[in-house]
This record gives C-alpha cells, structure tokens and sequence, in this order.
C-alpha cells in the first residue's frame, strides 16, 4: 500500500480497497498506520504521500552542510575505484563527489546510478559506460526512485556499491528519510560483491526515519574524521574505516 500511493501521490480509499482487494475500514487502519509514521496524510476521499514533500531547497541546503568534509570523502572514495569495475552509486549529497577529480581515475568503468549528478559527471567527463535507472524523478533529491527503480536494480551484478546514509545511530543503525531510498539502499547491500559507505562524522548519533541496515553490513566506511565515536562504532560492528584526509 505505501508503495503504491508513493507511486501515483494521490490514492483514493476506492482504489486501495478494489486493488487490495479490502473492506474501508481495514484501508482506513493500514491508512491511520502510515499516518501515524508521518509517511502519508489524509486527503478528502483519499491519502496523499508526503515523505519525499521536503522543504523548497532542500537538496540545495544538505549540499552545503559539510561541504569540504564530503569533497574529500569523494577523493578517498575514488581511490577505491578500479580498472574495469561494475560499481552502483547511491544518490545523495555525499556520493555526488565520486567523480569530481577525474584525472587519476580507471580508463573504464561500468556506472550504475540513480543519482542526476553522477549522471551528469559520467556523461561529461568520462567515457565511462552508464546505466541510469528507471523511476520518477525527484528534483529535491535530486535522483530517480520508484518501485521500478529497485526491481531493476535487481538484475544487475554490482562489485562495489557506494552508498551514504542520513544518520547513524549510536547502535550503528543507517538510516533514511524515504522509504523508497531504504528499498534502494537495503537491496544494493544485498546484492553487491562490496558496500563502501560514504558518511561524515557529522551522521553519527543522528537518525533518520527508517532503518535500512546496521553497520555489520557494510565493508569499509570513508569517513571525513575518525573521532572517537567513528571509531568505537567502526570497532564494534567489525567495518573497515578509512579517515578521508589520511
């Protein structure tokens, strides 16, 4: 159900009741759920999605935030980068700085992306092979989300995935604001030879609204600042760190 009124914004109770087959009052209690988490609101004769909704200049504002911090994760993230590797970048404010130094890096790669950014910088400053992933977009997020983007996601063969998060929690729980961005991001972990995550020291002991893994999960993190607290967690769910500006 949250799938698909995040796919069309507006559902009436009607549709959800002939699609799922249910009775009224059955939708209005799985409706008073995704209420109750903030993902949709009530609108007359239906329900409306508001999680992706953010604020006017929202993508503009998280891009700033750390700015200097996430250029470097960028730089240390490409080192990891090798000749002839399939790799999946998420989308987000931090993996959006994979490519900015093209010199230096592998004469081929294989770029799988949601992220419009990415896209951008593979189409202008690589010869790179690129296969952007279907969805709708989301111009303050700036990439492409959908059922459809996590189902084709699916069928490829990732070697490395890099991916950032919203938050990490004091138990190490990675987190997002989108349900579909957790679907994305939770499926890319699954199948992916590698996870290399991309967050800040700025992320740690703040949390999103889903989870979509625990650091156990992933295999090295790129952080800007191996503080006491990046490392404790890094020790404790057994991840690789690697400090940006080292």
């Amino acid at each position: 159900m949250e799938q698909l009124i995040a796919e069309k914004d507006f559902v009436s109770i009607a549709e959800l009741c002939n699609t799922f087959e249910i009775h009224p009052n059955t939708a209005r209690a799985d409706i008073k759920e995704l209420v109750d988490r903030g993902i949709v609101e009530k609108k007359y004769g239906g329900v409306s999605y508001i999680q992706n909704r953010l604020p006017e200049g929202y993508h503009e504002t998280r891009t700033r935030l750390n700015e200097t911090g996430k250029e470097a994760i960028g730089r240390r993230a490409a080192s990891f980068l090798e000749e002839g590797d399939i790799i999946f970048v998420d989308a987000g404010t931090t993996t959006s700085h994979l490519f900015d130094n093209a010199s230096g890096l592998p004469e081929n790669l294989t770029v799988i992306t949601n992220n419009l950014e990415i896209i951008n910088k593979v189409f202008r400053d690589t010869k790179y092979t690129i296969y952007v992933l279907p969805g709708k977009g989301d111009r303050q997020l700036n990439s492409f989300t959908g059922t459809e983007t996590v189902d084709s996601l699916r069928t490829y063969n990732i070697r490395k995935a890099f991916i950032g998060t919203r938050g990490i929690s004091p138990k190490g729980d990675l987190s997002s604001s989108s349900s579909l961005d957790t679907k994305m991001k939770s499926t890319v972990i699954d199948i992916s030879d590698e996870v290399i995550l991309m967050a800040g020291s700025d992320k740690v002991k703040s949390s999103a609204m889903i989870n979509f893994a625990s650091l156990d999960r992933i295999d090295c993190w790129i952080c800007d600042e191996a503080n006491e607290d990046v490392r404790a967690l890094a020790e404790k769910h057994h991840v690789k760190l690697v400090e940006s500006n080292k």
